[in-house]
């Protein structure tokens, strides 16, 4: 069949990807002589839609599982998709209200089950995205976050996490969110800077600052840094009297190294029940605690006049209240401070006391390497001593700084969709257990678990086999040693996110695995960046026409172009910019490869391009480039270098194949070399573009061999490196060739006596494209810059003088522009106030100078010598 003229994506590529599907390539097998290799996919929340950040993972991680293959792996690239507990719930729950219904009105499984019905819905559409995109994951391994033998190993993890006292219930601060009426975990509050007011307030002898007086009617402790010489005179425990909002209190002085005396006054009036530093302060010193604002984020009665009020409308009343009482000094109408807001929601965040379930990450309980351990050491260790890898390595700085500074993770929340916290409840009496207690009067508890509880199993959970989940006379451990999967795929081999979900989900995956199962989650995580709009702004709903929809995208220029878009300059760590040309650039891509097929379907005809033998030197020469690419993607790609596999990719195809070998067969044809070249190109093409070099492995009969995605690396014919030498002599002659008779305003060149140059003249001058490339004995003309070779343009001299006047003006501006950048990069004020990148740019732009001003210099004293003659 004869290849169209264009490449129309959408012409092919469902066919395509339903062929994959049914042929069985994406499967993984355990019980493969195989190597193996495995990837868990991080299970996109059922809410959204496919976004560029989604549809970068996917990207990436396709293009691992695809090569692997490819270098004889078994490979496991497990799907999912996440239930998104707190934000499908607040969905579901928006969903209900604008229809009037309110879900305590509907009731907890009447509530469960429209939740169940929309994440079904959901979870098809993100499923069919994902292929979209061409994701080739074993799609019978499909595993979501609220399946039954998930949930089995969610509730087996926390009993036995109870019953070694790591996890448990208590009275701590939590993140409250008061508009959802959930604790949030502290890695999902955000801050937002906001421009409001600090105030002053005179307390007794002191003045203490604050942004929130609302918070302050139950202070009744002072506190000040032990060291502090200011406040030498008071001791820890003194008391005095104090006029306050509501009258008098008694309050008592704490002297904590928590204060700093370089902030303000170096005095503060702490509010246990309402921030988390306060609250560590009187858990130390064993101080009262007092609730001021209700979890409606109403203050309570102990606001006096106040209570009932939300915060905005109470705040300047009781600033007027102060200032009236003379207790105000001074206020600060621009100070900026954070506001702490739920990332699911942007609900603000009200620090709560509240009975709830926590994870101790101190509790020395865990066994590992030999050693009784905390959750917090083995967290920390398993990076320390090498047992996990991150890339990039800078990270790891983060980590352990993260990692220090843990506190006991709350993992109840108080909505209804989720995995329900396995604990029952009757009289005093408390039962944890994977199943309900048998008996009558028992209530199980109404919260539910963080949902990064069980993801944070995700590595593991999936792989253990659905059936044995449901026989409960089985162990976790018996489960664990039972399931084929888990025993050949765990660990595994790499976890693909992005940077800033690594404290979200990757350390809870480290924390629970470990503890769970005695192993690491995986070998390495590599992290990639954030995708940014064109300029480098976020993508935000703000700007919406900054915002890429991959489905249009897709829609517009195919699969493959959005693909090769996302992989072109992405690295470990560091976030990248897309925007519309540069996924036009990339389509250009895809169109030339598909031109280049063409061709070889023309010149090649029925060649089979098993075997070939290489004739020319250009056969040899494109079958060690072929060679090099094939060993250079390899490492590339087992080293997660993704966008320099691809630019090599790029530059194979365009300079290479296209530009060089296809411009030297034209002249020496050989058809078989062509198809062989092709075939090997469409297999290390194949996992950036999967679906245009399917089409083509189709289109053009290789698929005898089978399918393309079931194919090796080729192996590669081997070449003569003497043949190979030739044409990088010939492709040198050739470009100094275009460069010079252009330059010099002459299309005729003569050499010297050279077997080469005998043999590949008319090759020389139709790649030149020169009018006359003859032999000579005679010096005549410039000799070109080529050593081994006397090869010389036939020009009048008075082209030479011409051209020395033309590079003399752009010698004269390449050295302004030198002493221009030396004068900037000489100035300290520039190279300590300017953007680094900015100053790195500066000081590349004078490198390149520099070498056009040495390349001038060569080319003046050539010229010169000439017309001197």
């Amino acid at each position: 069949m004869k290849l169209p003229s264009a490449y129309n994506p959408g012409d092919y590529e469902a066919d395509i990807y339903a062929s994959w599907e049914k042929s069985g390539v994406f499967q993984a097998d355990p019980g493969s002589p195989k190597k193996h290799f495995s990837i868990s996919m991080p299970p996109p929340n059922e809410t959204g839609t496919l976004h560029l950040g989604s549809a970068l993972f996917l990207v990436l991680q396709d293009i691992l599982a695809r090569h692997n293959r490819q270098t004889g792996y078994d490979v496991l690239w497990l799907p999912g998709t996440d239930h998104a507990a707190l934000a499908t719930n607040a969905l579901v729950e928006k969903q209900l209200a604008e229809q009037g219904i309110d879900r305590h009105q509907l009731g907890r499984e009447a509530f469960i089950e429209k939740v169940k019905q929309f994440s079904s819905q959901n979870r098809g559409r993100m499923l069919e995205q994902m292929r979209a995109m061409g994701a080739g994951p074993d799609w019978s391994r499909l595993r979501y976050t609220m399946d039954d033998a998930l949930n089995r190993c969610v509730n087996e993890v926390f009993v036995k996490m109870y019953d070694d006292g790591l996890i448990y219930r208590g009275s701590r601060i939590v993140n409250w969110d008061p508009q959802l009426k959930t604790t949030v975990s502290d890695d999902e509050v955000v801050h937002k800077e906001e421009q409001g007011t600090f105030y002053t307030l005179q307390y007794g002898p002191f003045q203490i600052g604050t942004a929130r007086p609302e918070t302050k009617f139950g202070d009744k402790y002072v506190v000040m840094h032990p060291e502090d010489e200011r406040y030498k005179q008071y001791r820890h425990g003194d008391t005095f009297e104090a006029e306050w909002i509501n009258g008098p209190v008694k309050a008592t002085v704490i002297k904590d190294e928590a204060v700093d005396p370089a902030f303000g006054t170096g005095v503060m009036t702490i509010t246990p029940w309402h921030d988390h530093t306060d609250f560590e302060i009187a858990e130390r010193h064993g101080l009262e605690k007092e609730q001021i604002i209700g979890f409606d984020g109403r203050l309570l009665p102990i606001a006096g006049e106040f209570a009932g009020q939300k915060i905005a409308e109470a705040r300047p009343k009781i600033v007027e209240k102060l200032q009236a009482k003379g207790l105000l000094v001074k206020t600060d109408e621009h100070y900026t401070h954070n506001l702490a807001l739920n990332d699911r929601g942007k609900g603000l965040i009200e620090p709560q006391i509240k009975l709830q379930w926590f994870v101790d990450v101190n509790r020395p309980a865990v066994q590992w390497k030999g050693q009784l351990r905390s959750l917090r050491e083995v967290m920390h260790a398993v990076i320390e001593d090498g047992d996990i890898k991150i890339v990039p390595k800078r990270f790891e700085k983060i980590y352990f700084h993260w990692i220090d500074n843990l506190r006991d993770w709350c993992i109840s929340r108080q909505i209804w969709w989720g995995h329900r916290i396995p604990v029952w409840y009757k009289d005093e009496e408390i039962y944890a257990g994977v199943r309900p207690p048998e008996g009558q009067g028992w209530t199980q508890d109404p919260d539910t678990l963080d949902t990064w509880f069980s993801s944070a199993l995700w590595t593991w959970s999936t792989l253990v086999k659905p059936e044995l989940a449901a026989d409960f006379s089985l162990s976790l451990e018996d489960l664990l040693r039972l399931s084929p999967d888990f025993q050949t795929y765990h660990p595994t081999s790499v976890m693909e996110t992005g940077w800033d979900i690594l404290f979200f989900w990757v350390a809870r995956m480290i924390l629970a695995t470990t503890y769970a199962t005695g192993q690491v989650p995986f070998k390495t995580v590599y992290l990639h960046g954030l995708v940014r709009t064109e300029d480098g702004k976020k993508m935000s709903k703000s700007n919406p026409e900054a915002i890429i929809d991959p489905l249009e995208v897709i829609s517009q220029y195919g699969t493959d172009a959005l693909r090769l878009a996302l992989v072109s300059g992405v690295s470990a760590g560091n976030d990248m910019r897309v925007g519309l040309s540069k996924i036009i650039d990339n389509r250009n891509f895809c169109n030339k490869l598909w031109n280049i097929a063409r061709y070889i379907e023309g010149a090649a005809g029925d060649a089979d391009g098993q075997t070939p033998e290489p004739k020319t030197p250009a056969d040899h020469w494109i079958l060690d480039k072929l060679s090099i690419l094939t060993g250079a993607q390899r490492r590339n790609l087992d080293n997660f270098k993704f966008s320099e596999a691809y630019q090599d990719l790029y530059h194979f195809v365009w300079d290479d194949l296209a530009d060089w070998y296809i411009e030297a067969a034209k002249a020496e044809p050989n058809a078989g070399l062509l198809k062989y070249v092709l075939g090997g190109s469409l297999i290390l093409a194949h996992p950036f573009a999967p679906f245009i070099t399917e089409t083509l492995w189709q289109q053009l009969g290789y698929a005898k061999a089978g399918l393309l995605a079931a194919q090796p690396l080729p192996a590669v014919l081997q070449a003569d490196k003497a043949e190979v030498a030739k044409f990088e002599d010939i492709k040198q002659i050739v470009s100094l060739a275009r460069r010079w008779s252009k330059a010099i305003g002459s299309d005729t060149l003569v050499y010297h006596d050279s077997e080469l140059l005998d043999q590949a003249a008319p090759l020389v001058k139709r790649l030149g494209r020169v009018g006359k490339f003859d032999k000579t004995t005679e010096a005549a003309g410039l000799r070109l810059p080529i050593e081994g070779y006397e090869i010389f343009i036939s020009a009048n001299k008075d082209k030479g003088r011409a051209y020395l006047e033309k590079i003399g003006g752009e010698k004269a501006g390449t050295e302004s522009l030198i002493n221009n950048l030396k004068v900037r990069l000489n100035n300290e004020n520039y190279i300590n106030s300017a953007p680094p990148e900015l100053v790195q740019e500066s000081r590349e732009q004078l490198e390149a100078q520099y070498q056009k001003l040495k390349l001038l210099d060569e080319e003046t004293r050539m010229v010169s010598d000439w017309v001197s003659r």
